[in-house]
């Protein structure tokens, strides 16, 4: 399964959110967060398919999306502190 995760710099440390199943971490780098990300989702789609909950999977609200994307920014256009969020995508094992 092909998913796509954002990873943003928030304060010390870099967060990340799955878009398409609404798992989010965090990690003292942009790999950390990646990483703690993949298996995080790995983690979380398993226990779905382990507990029968596949229909309860769902993508990021828009709300909580715009939120993720908009909080901690100072200005909408780059400025000198400005510091770019990163897109990814990643497989996962868990088969659902």
């Amino acid at each position: 399964m092909r998913l796509t995760g954002i990873i943003k710099k928030s304060g010390d440390y870099y967060v990340a959110l799955c878009i398409e199943i609404n798992v989010s971490s965090q990690g003292e780098s942009i790999e950390e967060a990646r990483k703690m990300l993949q298996d995080a989702c790995d983690e979380y789609l398993s226990y779905m398919k382990d507990e029968g909950l596949d229909d309860e999977i769902k993508s990021v609200p828009v709300d909580i999306l715009r939120e993720f994307l908009m909080d901690d920014v100072e200005c909408v256009r780059p400025s000198s502190g400005w510091v770019y969020s990163e897109s990814i995508t990643f497989e996962v094992c868990a088969s659902v």
